[in-house]
């Protein structure tokens, strides 16, 4: 019985370490994808054209994809990277998103005159 009971204190006690180690991940992870976001935020102010912001993304050697968002026209995304896993989930798509408004129809393709209306993050992934 004793032998058993220690068994189950193990194992109970490398869930609760490893769940420690991923959320300090998971924090550390976040905190850089908010940085960059704050520094695309600082560089890049709502109203910019997407014209301007794309060819900020390019000067800055960074490859973006336009990207089908909803509400409202095409957006531009950049990867950022991945959210470690944890225990139901695999690692998540990690996005900057630069949404834009579209300055004449809504319907389209993004087009130059766009205006940025919000840059954001857009997480992409399975949980089970």
């Amino acid at each position: 019985m004793r032998l058993w009971l220690g068994l189950v204190a193990l194992v109970v006690l490398v869930v609760v370490l490893v769940a420690a180690v991923q959320r300090s991940e998971r924090k550390e992870a976040e905190v850089r994808f908010q940085n960059t976001l704050a520094s695309y935020r600082a560089a890049l102010k709502p109203g910019s054209t997407r014209e301007q912001v794309e060819n900020y993304l390019q000067q800055q050697n960074t490859s973006f994809t336009p990207a089908d968002c909803k509400p409202g026209p095409s957006c531009d995304r950049i990867d950022l990277g991945e959210e470690p896993r944890n225990l139901f989930c695999q690692p998540w798509k990690v996005s900057a998103e630069f949404q834009f408004k579209s300055a004449e129809s809504p319907a389209g393709a993004g087009k130059a005159s766009d205006l940025l209306s919000d840059v954001g993050l857009h997480r992409e992934g399975i949980c089970f």
